[in-house]
C-alpha cells in the first residue's frame, strides 16, 4: 500500500493508511452518514461507493479508434464531501489517483482508486494544528447579552465541558433518558446551534450526571422521621462501616430526628383525650360535603346567619395540622353549623354548647403547636436553628396546660409531656449548636429556655454544650491547617551539642520574655464570636441569617465554613420526601434498569437544580427568563 507523499513544508509526520476510518464532526463515522442518508433518501448513493460511469459502446469504439487503439481515459467524478471545503484537489495522475491538499498545513493525502475521505476528514477534526477552529487561541470571541436588553453586551467564547455540564443538568432536572443524544433530530439540532459542541456518548452523559451530584454531596448528618428501623440502620452504620471516622465529633450529631414529625407524635397523643368532639366535626363535614343538595342548604343556612360561605374541609386523621385546620374552619362556620340541621332533618350529629366550649379551647392551645410546625417545615430558609426555641416554647405550653381550668386540657398536658421527654432525652447536641450560631440567641437564649426547663441540668448542659462546639470547630481548624511537613535533617557535625545548648538557653529566653509580656493568647473564632453582643433584630422578624454570615464571613473565616455546613441540615424530612415522590417518573418502564447509585443521583441532584432555579428566578440568564417566555406563549395563544 502505497504512502501519501509529503511536501518540504508539510508540518505533520505521520502518515495516514486508506484504511483509516476517522470520525465525524460529532463522532459518526462514515457508515453511519451513509446510513443515515439512505433512511432519508433510498436513491441516496455513498460518496466512496459511487456507480462508475458507463459509456456506449459505440462511443467506447470510436474513442479507441481516434486514439490510435489507446485505451479510453476515465470521467473525472466530481467531489461531493464537505471535506473539500479544506482541501485542494492536486493534479490527477496516469492512474487516476490524486492528492487532496489541507488549505491549512499542506498535509497531502492520497485520493482515487476508492479511496475515502475518512482520512482527510480525521485530520481536519483531530490533527490539524493550523485550522482556525482547532486552535484555542485564534478563536475570535462574541459578544452576546446575559439577558435580553437588560445587561451589556460582555464577550464569550465556546467551551465544551461547560456544554456538557449544561446538557447533564438539563437532562437530569427535565428526566430525559440518557440515550437522548443518540436521537437524529437532536443531534441535528445541536449541529446547527453549535457545529463546534461534540456530543457525547450515553455513558459519557452518565458520568457527566454522577460528577455533578459528587461535586455537590456533602455528608454531615441524616435526618430522619422517628420509626426504630431508622434507629438501627444508624447503629449499622456507625458502628460496623469507617463513616464514623469520616464525620464530625466521631457521629455523636450524626443522627437527626425530624422535629415536625416528632411535634406531630406529641400532639396526636394529646388529641386521643378529644377524639368524640374531634370525630363528630368530621362527620359532619363529611356529610354536607356528600352531595350538591346537601352544599345547597349549607349555603342557605350560611346565608340566614350572615356566615361568608367556605367549603367544608375535613382533615387527615394521621397529620394532626390538617385536624387543627378543620376545627379552625368549623368554629369560623359554628352559627351555620347549628342551623344547619333546621334545613336538612336528616343531619343527626348535633354538638351542644359545652362541646363547642372544649373545641375553642383545644384550638386555642394547639396553635402553638401549628405555628411551630409550620415554621419548621419551611423549605425557602435554614430551619435547624429555629428548632431549639420552638421546641423549648413548645414545652412550656406543655407545663402550662397542668393549670388549666378544663380537666380534658390537663389530661392532654400530661399525656404530651411524656412524649415530650422521650425525645427531649435522645436529642443531641446539634440543635443547640444550630441556636448559638443564630447571632439573635447565641448561648443566652439557651441558657434562658435551660434555666425555665430544668434548672438542675442547665449548668451541666452549657459545659457540654462548650465542649462539642469547640471540638467541632477545632476539627475544621485542622483540616484547614493540614499541609505535608518537611522531616528535620539530623545533624551529625561536632557542633551538635553546642546548638543543643544555645536552643535551650533560647527556649529559657522565650519563656522569660513572654512571662514579663503576659500570659495573653490570642482569641479563636469562636471565643470571639461568643463574646460578643447579640444581633439587635427580633427572634420573631424575618432575618435572613445567611446574608448575616456571609457579612461577617472575612472576620470568622473558618466558623462561617462551619456554620454554613450546619444550617444546610433541615429540621424536617418535608422537602426530602417532596423530592423523592417523583421516584415513580424517574423510575418508569423505560429507565427500570438504572442502577442504585444512578438513581440517588439524580433525584437529588433534580431537587438541588430546582432549589437553584427557584433561588435564582430573578438572576440573569442567557435569554429571556422562562417566566416572559410563558408569558408570551400565553399571549399567543389568547390571540
Amino acid at each position: 500500500m502505497a504512502s501519501p507523499e509529503r511536501e518540504d513544508d508539510v508540518s505533520e509526520p505521520d502518515l495516514v493508511s486508506d484504511d483509516d476510518m476517522g470520525v465525524g464532526l460529532h463522532g459518526e463515522t462514515q457508515e453511519d452518514i451513509d446510513r443515515i442518508q439512505l433512511e432519508a433518501d433510498p436513491t441516496y448513493q455513498p460518496q466512496d461507493e459511487a456507480a462508475p460511469v458507463v459509456e456506449p459502446a459505440g462511443a467506447e469504439a470510436a474513442d479507441g479508434e481516434a486514439a490510435g487503439g489507446e485505451p479510453p481515459k476515465k470521467k473525472t467524478r466530481k467531489t461531493t464531501s464537505d471535506v473539500w471545503n479544506h482541501f485542494t484537489r492536486g493534479p490527477t495522475k496516469p492512474d487516476g489517483s490524486y492528492y487532496g491538499i489541507c488549505n491549512y498545513c499542506h498535509a497531502k493525502y492520497l485520493q482515487g482508486q476508492q479511496r475515502g475521505t475518512s482520512s482527510m476528514r480525521n485530520h481536519i477534526d483531530k490533527k490539524c494544528k493550523k485550522i482556525p477552529r482547532n486552535k484555542p487561541e485564534a478563536l475570535q470571541k462574541l459578544l452576546q447579552a446575559k439577558a435580553a436588553g437588560m445587561e451589556p453586551l460582555v464577550a464569550w467564547s465556546f467551551d465544551q465541558m461547560k456544554c456538557r455540564k449544561s446538557l447533564a443538568k438539563m437532562v437530569i432536572a427535565h428526566e430525559y433518558p440518557f440515550n437522548c443524544v443518540n436521537h437524529h433530530f437532536f443531534r441535528e439540532f445541536l449541529s446547527e446551534l453549535q457545529p463546534s459542541f461534540k456530543v457525547p456518548s450515553r455513558n459519557t452523559l452518565r458520568q457527566d450526571c454522577m460528577k455533578i451530584y459528587e461535586e455537590e454531596q456533602r455528608v454531615f448528618c441524616l435526618v430522619l422521621d422517628n420509626a426504630s428501623s431508622n434507629d438501627a440502620c444508624i447503629s449499622e452504620l456507625l458502628y460496623t462501616t469507617t463513616l464514623k471516622e469520616d464525620l464530625p465529633v466521631d457521629g455523636k450529631i450524626f443522627h437527626q430526628r425530624c422535629g415536625c414529625h416528632i411535634l406531630n407524635l406529641i400532639v396526636q397523643d394529646g388529641l386521643n383525650c378529644v377524639h368524640k368532639e374531634i370525630e363528630c366535626i368530621r362527620e359532619t363535614m363529611k356529610w354536607i360535603k356528600h352531595s350538591q343538595g346537601r352544599i345547597e342548604k349549607f349555603k342557605l343556612a350560611c346565608s340566614q346567619e350572615n356566615v361568608t360561605y367556605k367549603k367544608p374541609q375535613w382533615d387527615v386523621p394521621t397529620r394532626w395540622n390538617s385536624t387543627y385546620l378543620m376545627l379552625e374552619l368549623a368554629l369560623e362556620l359554628k352559627p351555620a353549623i347549628v342551623r344547619y340541621p333546621v334545613l336538612d332533618k336528616k343531619f343527626s350529629k348535633i354538638l351542644g354548647d359545652s362541646q363547642w366550649a372544649i373545641l375553642r379551647e383545644l384550638v386555642k392551645h394547639l396553635k402553638v403547636f401549628y405555628e411551630a410546625t409550620l415554621k419548621l417545615s419551611g423549605t425557602k430558609y435554614p430551619t435547624l436553628n429555629l428548632f431549639f426555641s420552638e421546641f423549648c416554647e413548645v414545652y412550656l405550653a406543655i407545663k402550662r396546660m397542668s393549670s388549666n381550668e378544663y380537666p380534658f386540657i390537663v389530661n392532654m398536658g400530661t399525656q404530651m409531656h411524656a412524649k415530650f421527654n422521650k425525645y427531649w432525652s435522645i436529642g443531641n447536641s446539634l440543635l443547640a449548636i444550630a441556636c448559638v450560631f443564630d447571632p439573635r440567641c447565641k448561648l443566652d437564649v439557651v441558657q434562658y429556655y435551660m434555666e425555665e426547663m430544668c434548672p438542675d441540668e442547665c449548668d451541666g448542659f452549657i459545659s457540654n454544650l462548650k465542649e462539642c462546639m469547640s471540638d467541632l470547630f477545632n476539627e475544621y481548624v485542622e483540616a484547614s491547617t493540614e499541609e505535608p511537613r518537611m522531616p528535620k535533617r539530623q545533624k551529625t557535625d561536632i557542633g551538635a551539642s553546642s546548638n543543643t545548648t544555645l536552643i535551650s538557653r533560647k527556649a529559657g529566653l522565650k519563656d522569660y520574655l513572654k512571662g514579663k509580656k503576659g500570659n495573653t493568647t490570642p482569641k479563636s473564632e469562636l471565643e470571639d464570636y461568643l463574646g460578643s453582643d447579640r444581633d439587635d433584630a427580633s427572634l420573631d422578624d424575618d432575618f435572613d441569617i445567611l446574608a448575616w454570615w456571609k457579612l461577617k464571613a472575612p472576620r470568622y473565616p473558618l466558623l462561617s465554613k462551619l456554620v454554613k455546613d450546619i444550617l444546610a441540615v433541615p429540621i424536617s424530612t418535608v422537602a426530602s420526601e417532596s423530592a423523592f415522590s417523583t421516584s415513580g417518573r424517574v423510575i418508569s418502564q423505560w429507565r427500570s434498569s438504572l442502577s442504585d447509585d444512578t438513581i440517588e443521583a439524580l433525584l437529588c441532584v433534580q431537587d438541588w437544580l430546582r432549589a437553584s432555579i427557584a433561588e435564582n428566578a430573578n438572576a440573569n440568564i442567557v435569554g429571556a427568563p422562562l417566566g416572559i417566555i410563558e408569558e408570551e406563549e400565553l399571549n399567543v395563544e389568547g390571540q
